[in-house]
């Protein structure tokens, strides 16, 4: 299986650009036609981050007679896990709403 074919499976969005997933790969350092270990799991499921989250924004698109749409709570519960799993705290903060004050001396 190559990199890309693990992306698309952990993404589990069969409608996904491959523009769009061969950025997120490029942009963690990967190419997609290598072959996929398990020792890039969290490499792969890291990149997956930005680009789910990109897609959550816009859950439906229509072009012509072409439409789609995904369910948001499923994107949404599958982004969360990622983002909490990978400590991506600014994706988990824009979901939840939740902001979290670290250092206090400068609202002095």
């Amino acid at each position: 299986m190559t990199i890309e074919g693990a992306f698309q499976q952990f993404l589990g969005i069969e409608d996904a650009e491959d523009s769009a997933i061969e950025l997120a790969l490029i942009n963690a350092g990967l190419s997609g036609s290598d072959q996929y270990d398990a020792s890039l799991r969290a490499v792969v499921e890291g990149s997956i981050i930005d680009l789910l989250f990109q897609m959550y924004i816009v859950t439906s698109e229509t072009e012509s007679q072409l439409s789609i749409s995904r369910d948001p709570k499923l994107m949404r519960e599958r982004l969360l896990y990622l983002a909490r799993k990978y400590g991506r705290k600014d994706i988990v903060n824009a979901l939840t709403g939740k902001v979290t004050i670290t250092n206090i001396s400068r609202m002095r």
